[in-house]
């Protein structure tokens, strides 16, 4: 059966920002005991984005570690990896934002308000930067819009999204957007508030997003379409059906599905 709907994940599929890790590391740190920790923190963060250290798109237990330098506290790391049935109580190492994350959680630098905080910097800095999004991308899900649906989900708040859509000029652009969308977990409950269809014709949906666990997987249990947004190299792949490295390349699938569908009406 064709595809009907298309569901976009935001951070790291509407835009992509490979270097971001080095600003939230800076303001992770910032004000605590392990400022001088910084670029080891980033180096293995690169690391991470190639296929060393620490294993991505794999679950690991995210309690504090008590480490006394870099080397230890990676170590640690390392050897805290879960197996994948241990879903319920690890972090998913899914994508860029998931992996920092991870280590400021290890670090116990996101109690309280901090997680937010940190997060809130770290785009805000993204906006200082000028980061603008993809205009081929918003070009191509504004003309699939004239044969498919266009459904935008993403965690965050609604002011939260929509300031950042607006920054990245993709206001307007979706013809659905759910917000606090509870990925994974509540992610085809909220769905199927906009789009009930959705658990009688699966297979009738694509979901786009670069977080597996949290983009894909809800999904493809259902038996929607996957396409995988992955920037990074020789790291470790989840299941999907499609996948893609820029939004370029994203640009050009969402181009040729369009033109597939204008023929056949």
């Amino acid at each position: 059966m064709a595809i009907k709907t298309v569901i976009f994940d935001l951070d790291g599929t509407i835009y992509q920002n490979n270097e971001f890790h080095r600003d939230y590391i800076h303001f992770l740190l910032e004000g605590s005991d392990k400022t001088d920790w910084e670029d080891a923190l980033v180096a293995y963060v690169d690391g991470v984005y190639r296929g060393r250290g620490l294993v991505m798109n794999a679950f690991y237990d995210g309690r504090e570690i008590p480490a006394q330098s870099p080397d230890e506290l990676f170590w640690a790391m390392e050897a805290a990896r879960l197996p994948d049935s241990a879903q319920d109580e690890g972090v998913y190492l899914g994508d860029a934002w998931a992996v920092v994350t991870f280590i400021g959680s290890v670090l116990g630098l996101l109690r309280g308000t901090r997680a937010d905080e940190i997060y809130k910097k770290t785009r805000d800095k993204m906006s200082l930067d000028g980061m603008r999004g993809n205009v081929r991308l918003r070009q191509a899900i504004l003309a699939l819009k004239q044969t498919h649906r266009t459904v935008l989900m993403t965690n965050s708040y609604r002011q939260t999204a929509e300031d950042f859509l607006r920054q990245l000029d993709f206001e307007n652009v979706f013809d659905c957007i759910v917000f606090s969308a509870g990925k994974p977990w509540q992610a085809v409950e909220n769905l199927k508030k906009s789009c009930p269809e959705i658990t009688t014709e699966p297979e009738t949906f694509l979901t786009v997003g670069d977080n597996a666990f949290n983009d894909l997987t809800p999904f493809r249990a259902l038996g929607c379409k996957t396409l995988w947004v992955n920037p990074f190299t020789d790291i470790h792949e989840p299941k999907y059906d499609y996948s893609v490295k820029t939004l370029e390349e994203l640009a050009q699938f969402l181009e040729t599905l369009y033109r597939k569908s204008n023929r056949l009406l």
